[in-house]
Order: structure tokens, then sequence, then C-alpha cells
């Protein structure tokens, strides 16, 4: 069964599916990105007359999504040029055309295993019988997304896990089930690899696979640490970036990037998944707990919100500075 790649649809227009588009985009491919349709309309569309028909309304959101990928800085993008291969639309009005046309479908959505498995019963009613289905989870086990689905869906679905932003982190962790066809992993390993630049890792399907297993791990041991003991955030990311052989962003930076509702979940999730695990109590520290749920609360997302571990804020002359959170007053 022929497994070639010309045309994908992304389901997520938050900051990690938009972006994965966008690098799709650099590749030459094109997609489409889709998310949901809104259920309330802004104060500025009611002003403007608009109902929650019209189509400007109920591509709102991927809109946004779309916008602020095409905007991000550092680009995620070569050129600007490349964003016209991605076509924006809706999971009511655009589901079927997108989803029916592509030889890959991605489901970017929320870290949560029942609304990854919704989305894969309504995708396996009008994919390709030969389109590659996959999930960008950051660690649910992959044989959990597909439970449901029939034994043809199973053979050609897998783990794609891509790092953020894509353009410029190398990993991508490619998960496999015991039920996926070996010719679906090899060729998207081959894709990955010769199109889209990527360095791959095949995983084993357990909770949070390499990299998050990890991440998750060091983060959180990290940020009980250091609240515990009076570290500012700024030391913290001096400390564990660059001089321990990691990139700049340190502990918090990356938490920010990431998005902190994102690595609440990742952590809680892995939480869940190993009962055993003697040291899992690390992922659930009293104080790095306590500060990442007022954060949440208080929609201190990180990067895509402007505000979460660092305040980004801007001058009259639009440099761009990060102002740290005092953790022990938070």
């Amino acid at each position: 069964m022929p497994y070639g790649i010309e045309s994908v649809t992304v389901i997520g227009a938050g900051t990690m599916g938009a972006a994965i588009a966008g690098h799709l985009a650099n590749a030459g491919i094109r997609s489409w990105l889709l998310d949901i349709v809104p259920t309330e309309l802004t104060a500025e569309e009611s002003a403007a007359g608009l109902t929650l028909a019209d189509r400007k309304v109920r591509n709102r959101i991927v809109q946004t999504g779309y916008d602020r990928m095409v905007k991000a800085k550092p680009s995620n993008l070569f050129t600007q040029s490349a964003a016209g291969l991605i076509s924006v639309g809706n999971l009511e009005d655009d589901f079927d055309a997108a989803v029916g046309s592509s030889d890959w479908v991605i489901e970017v959505i929320v870290e949560r295993p029942e609304p990854k498995q919704k989305l894969m019963e309504r995708i396996e009613k009008v994919a390709r019988p030969n389109a590659i289905i996959s999930s960008n989870t950051s660690g649910i086990p992959i044989n959990i997304i597909a439970k449901g689905r029939t034994p043809e869906f199973k053979a050609r679905f897998l783990g794609t896990h891509f790092f953020n932003p894509p353009r410029y982190l190398h990993l991508l962790e490619i998960i496999p089930t015991p039920d996926t066809d070996g010719a679906v992993v090899n060729r998207m390993k081959d894709f990955a690899e010769n199109v889209l630049g990527k360095g791959v890792v095949v995983c084993k399907d357990t909770p949070n696979f390499v990299a998050n297993r990890m991440i998750s791990f060091l983060q959180s041991d990290i940020m009980e640490f250091a609240i515990e003991n009076g570290y500012s955030v700024e030391a913290v990311d001096a400390l564990t970036g660059p001089l321990l052989g990691r990139p700049k962003t340190g502990t918090f930076r990356l938490n920010d990037i990431v998005g902190i509702d994102v690595m609440a979940l990742v952590g809680g999730n892995l939480y869940d998944l190993i009962p055993d695990d003697e040291d899992r109590e690390i992922l659930r520290g009293e104080y790095g707990s306590a500060v990442m749920k007022l954060l949440v609360e208080n929609k201190l997302l990180g990067t895509k919100s402007g505000q979460g571990f660092y305040k980004t804020v801007v001058d009259e002359k639009g440099k761009k500075s990060f102002w740290g959170l005092d953790l022990q007053v938070a």
C-alpha cells in the first residue's frame, strides 16, 4: 500500500498545531489547519453585526492560531509566502473535505484521552483508506487513543510527537503500537527525515515516551528545589541552561514556551499512568504544583498568553524584555 504524503490535515490550531502546519509549508506540503467553531460572539463581532453563522466568526479560532503562527518571532516559516500553502477551516464546515482529501491526518488537540478518542472515531469515518493517521500527544499512550477503533485504523495509526517550535527543534518521536503496520512506520520515518528534516527516534508506547518522561521529572524536581530554597526563575534558568549542555531556555522559560497548561496536563497524565513508579511523587511537589495551578487558574500560560513564569514586556522602541515571576510571592 502506498503512503505518499502530499497533502495533510492538522487538527488543532494552538501553538503546536499551527507551527506544524507552518513547518509542513516550509517543506512545500499543502495542509488544512482546522479548529473548533466558537459558541459565542466577541464584542467586536457583535458590534460589526456578525452572527455565529458568519464564516468569519466560524473560523475565528483557527484564524487566530494561524495569524499568531505567521507573526511569531523567531519565525516559524522559511518565507512568508509559504503561509499560502495552509488553508484554514473549522471542524464543522471543512472536516469531511479536508480529512477526506489528505494523505496524513495529524491530531494536535487538548491533552486528554477522551476528546482524542472521539476525534479518531470521526476521522476513521471519512479518511482515505491509505491515509496515515497520527497523534501529536505529548505522552498519552497511543494505544489508549486508538481504543475502540478497527484493526484497519490501528494498522495506519501511530504517534508523531513534534517539539516546539518544530522548525527549530530537530527531534521527532515516532511511536507505533503493536498494531501499527511496519510500512507505515517506515514511510513516516522516511518522510520525517528526508522531507521535514527531522531527527527521528522510534519510541516504545509507554507514558510520555522518551523525552517528556525525562523532562517531566526534571522540570518538576528543579522547580520544587528552586522554590524551596529561594532561587529566582532567572537564576535557575542561568544554571540549568547552557551550563548543563541544555538550551538557553533552561527550566522556567521552557515551561513558558511549551505552555504552562500543557506542562501541567503532561505531568498530571504521567502521574496517573505510572502508579508503580517509586519516584512519581516528584511530579506532585507541594510548591511547584501550587504555583503551576495558580498560573493555569489565572490563565498565565506562558508565551502564548504573554505571561507565565516570565512576563513579556515591550518598550517604546519595540524591544522585548522578560520579567521573571517572584516565586516566593506566587
